[in-house]
């Protein structure tokens, strides 16, 4: 086979494969209708989940979750399992429709279905269970904002023990802190780095050194949230963005404001922004107005934030391209030097809309998600 004609079996192997995980959801779902509870609050009848781990060689407790997880997919989210079947979604997204419209009714649960699957199954995985997220809140603002509240005081530090003499500690914390103490974290690590250590070595040093009154040193670190102004007016409920976390309820976003310096973004219906200038380098401004509009790297499949990547010409300075938002990407270091160590091609045929052409001449095309909306 030719590298084309490989790429076209992948992509007819992966609908497939989604085909068969919905033949298995409709399947397990219509085994549980036939061996009903037999017992009072038991959800599966005895040895119905013996009966599957056998056959496919699971243990039983995995077995009993497949069955309810089908459940739950075929009778909540019938029109999910419809595109599994049809190869527009797979078996991860499907997963994360079921976990993050759990906490809704059946009729909310629909809704939300239906609007995220009315985009497609999109690009990048991250994308798809943002805009379940966002919808998530919208279709209930009230309930989303009391699960906000309550989340909030489970915050805390736990530990862990590792193998071979290493420890895990972790923090739950607000999406704002967590993203914020990440960056001082990281910043600190990067002017930190020598020779000799990693980044990710840096990063835990860095991070012993605060708590344990070694770092000294600070560097300015920056939260972006994004919101319509009608929403921190109180007028409605409209979900905001926390970039690099994404959707965040229209309270969340109204407290993170209250203490903030405020930024002006004039958007169209679609949430994108346009500044030119003729500049070798963009100004601080027009690269945040890109790190802002693209949100992550622009290279389809790739989550780095936008903040941690870098500011891109489309068409290169060298041959005339200008320093305009029209002709500037965010694109990590490793995705960024992809067009000079191999043939992709990437043009920008529209302000934010990128088009990347593989070696094989195949053509992706990625927007940036809107900012609000």
């Amino acid at each position: 086979m030719s590298a084309s004609e490989c790429l076209d079996v992948l992509t007819a192997a992966e609908r497939v494969i989604a085909e068969a995980e919905a033949a298995k959801v409709r399947v397990l779902a219509r085994f549980a209708v036939l061996r009903p509870p037999t017992r009072r609050h038991a959800e599966l009848a005895d040895g119905a989940r013996e009966e599957v781990a056998i056959e496919i060689g699971v243990s039983p407790q995995a077995a009993a979750t497949q069955i309810l997880r089908a459940q739950r997919l075929a009778t909540r989210l019938p029109a999910t399992v419809d595109a599994l079947a049809a190869g527009d979604i797979d078996f991860k997204r499907a997963l994360a429709m079921d976990d993050l419209t759990e906490v809704l009714s059946v009729e909310d649960a629909g809704r939300v279905e239906r609007r995220v699957l009315a985009y497609g199954g999109r690009t990048n995985p991250s994308r798809f269970r943002d805009s379940i997220r966002y919808h998530v809140i919208k279709v209930d603002p009230s309930s989303a904002e009391r699960r906000r509240v309550a989340a909030r005081e489970e915050r805390d530090v736990t530990y862990m023990a590792g193998e071979d003499g290493v420890g895990h500690l972790s923090a739950a914390l607000t999406a704002e802190q967590a993203l914020a103490a990440h960056q001082q974290i990281d910043k600190l690590a990067r002017k930190a780095k020598t020779p000799d250590r990693t980044l990710g070595q840096c990063r835990a040093d860095v991070l012993l050194g605060l708590i344990f009154g070694e770092q000294r040193d600070r560097v300015k670190v920056q939260v972006n949230v994004t919101v319509p102004a009608t929403t921190l007016m109180g007028l409605n409920e409209q979900p905001g963005v926390l970039s690099g976390y994404g959707p965040i309820t229209a309270e969340h976003a109204r407290e993170l404001a209250r203490d903030a310096t405020w930024r002006r973004i004039l958007t169209d219906p679609a949430g994108h922004l346009l500044e030119a200038s003729p500049r070798r380098f963009p100004s601080p401004a027009m690269a945040e107005h890109v790190r802002l509009r693209d949100q992550t790297c622009r290279m389809p499949g790739c989550t780095t934030t936008a903040h941690r990547s870098e500011i891109d010409h489309t068409v290169r300075h060298c041959d005339q391209g200008l320093s305009s938002t029209d002709n500037l990407a965010a694109l990590c270091k490793y995705h960024n030097l992809l067009r000079e160590r191999s043939e992709w091609d990437i043009c920008q045929p529209r302000e934010g809309v990128l088009v990347f052409t593989s070696p094989e001449g195949r053509r992706y095309q990625t927007t940036p998600p809107a900012l609000v909306g």
